[in-house]
C-alpha cells in the first residue's frame, strides 16, 4: 500500500522521523510530502498521535487514469446525500464539482487552507479530502492533532515563559528518533516543565524519569504530568522526579538503569541578537563544559547500547553560526554518534531566530 505523509515546516527532520519509525526512507516530493510503499496497512489515526513532524497521512486510491474521473468515481461509491470534498487545486475542484452536479448530486467544494479546514468540515470521516502527487490520487486518513498539542502546550498548569518551552511536536520527533519501544525507561535530565515526559506519556511510554536543577521546573513537571494523566485518562504511568544538577544525577539513580535519554538541556541565556562574538564564545565554552560533564554522568546511568537524543544549540552571529565544540569529547567518554540518513545532526531553526537547535543521536558503547 502506498502512503503519503504531509511533512512539517522542517521536512528534513520529518523525513528522519519517518525513517526512524519505519526503518526505510520516504521518497521526498517537493519538500512537502514523503511517499512510502508499506507492506501492511497502517492505523493512521494511531500513528498520527505518535508522529510529531507529519501534518497528515493519506493513502492512494485506485486510479482510472484520469484524475477527475478517479475522484468522481470514488465519491460516487462512498457518499450519500450532499457531497462535501476538498482538494488544493481549485480548478480541479471545480471540474469535479461540475461533473458531480451533472450526475444529479448536491455538492460543496471546500478549498482547504490548512488542516483546520479538514478537521472542522469533518472530511476525514467523510473520506473526501484529496491530494494529487505524481499524478496519483490520495485520500486523507488522518491529520495532526494540533488542537490537542496546543492544549498541552498552552493550557498546562505549569510553565516558564522566561526560559521558554520545547515545542511538543519537536519533543515527539526526538522521542521517535530514539527508536526505543514503549516498554523502555526514559530519562529527561533537563526536564524543564516536562514537555518530553508529557509527550512520551501520550505516545504510550509508561516508565518516566525527570530531573531539573530548578525547584520550580520540577514542581511544574509534577503538576503537568498529573494534569495530563487526568486529562487524557492515562493508566499505569510511573514517573519519578528529581531536583539536582544533571552532572550529579548518578547520586539519585542506579547505574545502568536507564534505557534512553531524550532532552533539551540548558541552552544558555535567551538571545536578543545584540550579543557580541566574545559574549557568544564565552557562552559556548560554558555550555560545552556542562554538556561534557553531563555525558560523563549519562554514561554511568545508561544501560549498555543506551541511546541519547540531545540538542546542542548554536548561535547566530551576523551571517555566521557560532557552534559548541563538544561532540568529539563526548565520543571519547564512550559514545558513538549515530547519523540520520546522510546527516550527522538535524538543524531545527526558524527564520529570524538567533538560536538553532541541532539534534544529535548518541549510542553508548
Amino acid at each position: 500500500m502506498q502512503y503519503l505523509f504531509g511533512l512539517g515546516h522542517q521536512p528534513h527532520i520529518s523525513t528522519a522521523e519517518l525513517e526512524a519509525v519505519f526503518s526505510i526512507s520516504p521518497k521526498l516530493v517537493n519538500n512537502n510530502y514523503g511517499l512510502m510503499n508499506l507492506k501492511a496497512e497502517i492505523d493512521s489515526e494511531k500513528l498520527i498521535q505518535q508522529l510529531g513532524g507529519v501534518i497528515k497521512i493519506a493513502r492512494v486510491i485506485k486510479s482510472t487514469g484520469d484524475t477527475v474521473k478517479t475522484i468522481v468515481n470514488f465519491l460516487n461509491k462512498n457518499k450519500q446525500g450532499k457531497i462535501h470534498f476538498s482538494i488544493k487545486n481549485k480548478k480541479l475542484g471545480l471540474a469535479i464539482k461540475k461533473q458531480l452536479r451533472n450526475q444529479g448530486h448536491s455538492v460543496r467544494y471546500i478549498e482547504p487552507k490548512n488542516t483546520a479546514t479538514i478537521l472542522h468540515n469533518n472530511l476525514i470521516a467523510k473520506e473526501s479530502d484529496f491530494t494529487i502527487v505524481n499524478n496519483q490520487v490520495f485520500i486523507t486518513t488522518a491529520i495532526q492533532p494540533f488542537e490537542d498539542m496546543t492544549q498541552r502546550d498552552y493550557e498546562r498548569p505549569g510553565s516558564d515563559n522566561v526560559a521558554g518551552m520545547l515545542p511538543p511536536k519537536l519533543a515527539k520527533i526526538m522521542i521517535n528518533l530514539s527508536q526505543k519501544d514503549f516498554s523502555k525507561v526514559l530519562l529527561d535530565p533537563f526536564c524543564g516543565s516536562g514537555t518530553v515526559l508529557m509527550e512520551a506519556a501520550v505516545m504510550g511510554y509508561k516508565k518516566l524519569l525527570g530531573n531539573d536543577l530548578s525547584a520550580k521546573a520540577v514542581e511544574d513537571t509534577n503538576k503537568n504530568l498529573k494534569w495530563l494523566i487526568d486529562q487524557y485518562q492515562l493508566t499505569n504511568i510511573k514517573f519519578e522526579l528529581f531536583q539536582t544538577d544533571a552532572i550529579k544525577l548518578h547520586s539519585q539513580l542506579q547505574p545502568n538503569s536507564v534505557d534512553f535519554i531524550v532532552t533539551e538541556p540548558y541552552l544558555g541565556k535567551p538571545l536578543k541578537g545584540r550579543e557580541s562574538r566574545e559574549q557568544l564564545n564565552k557562552q559556548t565554552k560554558e555550555l560545552a563544559d556542562l554538556y561534557i560533564h553531563s555525558f560523563q554522568t549519562f554514561s554511568k546511568l545508561l544501560k549498555p547500547t543506551g541511546i541519547i537524543i540531545f540538542i546542542i544549540p548554536k548561535f547566530k552571529y551576523q551571517d555566521d553560526w557560532i557552534e559548541i565544540d563538544c561532540v568529539e569529547k563526548i565520543k571519547k567518554i564512550g559514545f558513538a554518534c549515530l547519523p540520520f540518513a546522510k546527516n550527522k545532526s538535524l538543524l531545527y531553526h526558524r527564520p529570524k531566530q538567533h538560536l538553532g537547535r541541532t539534534i544529535w543521536r548518541f549510542k553508548k558503547f
